[in-house]
């Protein structure tokens, strides 16, 4: 049963801020977007900033207005990506997220639209490539068809590549900001050391003054 946590509905040209969620072991959670017309593009990033046992890996499904049942969209087993798609209907498209039935993981997501004449020319692509799969499957060309594999090879190592070097990317961000951190509690705890040295001089100075003030007293 699919837990729906948050509604995000976004009016206009899209502007959404970042939102982190908790997203718990053997759950599904789903985050909404509504586009105010048809034709426009939808970018959407995540990243998982934490998980047990190195287990930073997350499912997800997009579904479209027109189909709830049937994702548009599915990928498996990824950690992180930012990518975007032309939401050719206008309506309600759903986010969904599905981290296994192992541990918990804290998720960073960030969903947008927007609605410019780009996205037109984008889905005017998408028609024409898929007409263009439908006359090959009609005339059963086999270069053609020899070539667009080739195509989905490629299109997939460069999807591949892709994801790497954001992993990579997000790796070095979460590394620098470690190294600042450290750096920082570093001079945090250098001037407590000598703020603690000084008043433990002082401490001592006055004690010293004390105790000779105090031995005086009894003298002959």
């Amino acid at each position: 049963m699919q837990h729906y946590l948050i509604l995000l509905i976004l009016l206009g040209i899209g502007l959404c801020s970042p939102v982190t969620f908790e997203l718990p072991r053997g759950q599904t959670e789903c985050f909404y977007t509504l586009t105010p017309k048809d034709h426009c593009t939808i970018n959407y990033y995540f990243a998982v900033q934490g998980g047990q046992s190195n287990d930073n890996t997350v499912n997800y499904k997009i579904y479209d207005p027109s189909d709830k049942e049937s994702p548009m969209i599915e990928r498996s087993n990824i950690r992180l990506g930012e990518w975007s798609f032309p939401g050719e209907l206008r309506g309600e498209y759903a986010f969904c997220f599905q981290g296994g039935n192992e541990h918990n993981k804290i998720v960073d997501l960030d969903i947008r639209h927007s609605c410019k004449n780009e996205a037109d020319i984008w889905s005017e692509r998408r028609k024409a490539r898929r007409e263009a799969r439908h006359l090959r499957d009609l005339h059963n060309d086999p270069l053609q068809s020899s070539v667009e594999n080739s195509v989905d090879k490629i299109e997939e190592q460069l999807y591949q590549l892709e994801i790497n070097l954001m992993y990579y990317k997000a790796r070095n961000k979460r590394n620098h900001h470690t190294v600042r951190s450290t750096d920082f509690r570093i001079m945090l705890f250098s001037i407590y050391g000598i703020l603690l040295v000084i008043g433990m001089g002082l401490v001592e100075i006055i004690i010293l003054k004390w105790f000779f003030r105090e031995s005086r007293k009894y003298a002959i």
